[in-house]
């Protein structure tokens, strides 16, 4: 889910009309990035922020790494689970 964008995030799910914003609750875009490494309702989870140039070459040691990959399914856990929380819905 978090490679491909696919999954309960505002970003994904505006595409399909099934959200009116892609905003998560905090304000900010709400997408797999935003939740891996911004959003302060998965402060427990986040990852530092690669910079533009780097972004591959993250992504990469995280999918690499099998400590930052179970985190990485957690986060993605608590985003499924308790996506009411982080998801802003003002339809």
């Amino acid at each position: 889910m978090f490679v491909t964008g696919h999954g309960p995030f505002p970003s994904y799910l505006l595409r399909f009309n099934l959200r009116t914003h892609d905003k998560c609750s905090c304000g900010e875009k709400g997408d797999p990035m935003h939740y891996a490494t911004k959003c302060p309702f998965t402060l427990s989870w986040l990852f530092q922020t690669p910079t533009v140039s780097l972004k591959l070459q993250w992504l990469k040691n995280i999918l690499t790494n099998n400590f930052s990959r179970t985190r990485l399914r957690l986060l993605m856990r608590l985003i499924c689970d308790e996506n009411n929380l982080i998801v802003e819905d003002n339809n």
